[in-house]
């Protein structure tokens, strides 16, 4: 193998890590089976997968959530949602994904092209993250002590099982 041709190699897997991180990946921090888990619901986002765990049928149970906190939990996420939709606009990924797909399948690799996508996607993540920041905030003291302790204890269950896994494979 020529030295050209390695450097291309080490260039597209650079792009492809740095695209793969850029879409960043969240876990989904609940003690959920894997028969009530969806296709859809593995993929999920981190923002809308904090919503989905916690209103799921099985965390109320496990954490005895009172009406008025799963009504007050469901505007959270309602409102949580229309901040992001707002956020996002028409853009929703699309124009950044065939971006960094376009960075990814060059000839070359453009490190200046990809510094610049980066920087045009950070504001609008920092904003997701003060946004979820926000939100947690507010399920946090939402929860009882003993529901805080609870959600805390399954999130190390959860990630101790995910730890788990990834040893195993």
């Amino acid at each position: 193998m020529n030295t050209h041709t390695k450097m291309k190699i080490r260039h597209t897997l650079k792009a492809l890590l740095l695209a793969s991180v850029v879409a960043g990946s969240g876990t989904v921090l609940a003690d959920t089976d894997k028969t009530e888990v969806s296709a859809q619901a593995k993929h999920m986002k981190p923002m809308k997968a904090m919503g989905h765990m916690l209103l799921s049928k099985r965390a109320v149970k496990h954490l005895a959530l009172t009406e008025s906190q799963q009504t007050e939990l469901r505007s959270i996420f309602d409102a949580q949602k229309e901040q992001v939709k707002s956020l996002r606009g028409d853009n929703d990924r699309g124009e950044y994904h065939n971006a960094f797909k376009s960075l990814i399948e060059a000839e070359q690799f453009d490190k200046a092209q990809a510094q610049v996508l980066l920087e045009q996607f950070q504001p609008q993540k920092r904003d997701m993250m003060l946004i979820r920041l926000e939100t947690q905030h507010k399920v946090y003291h939402i929860l009882t002590e003993e529901q805080r302790d609870k959600l805390k204890e399954l999130r190390h269950k959860r990630m101790g099982k995910k730890r788990h896994q990834h040893q195993s494979s």
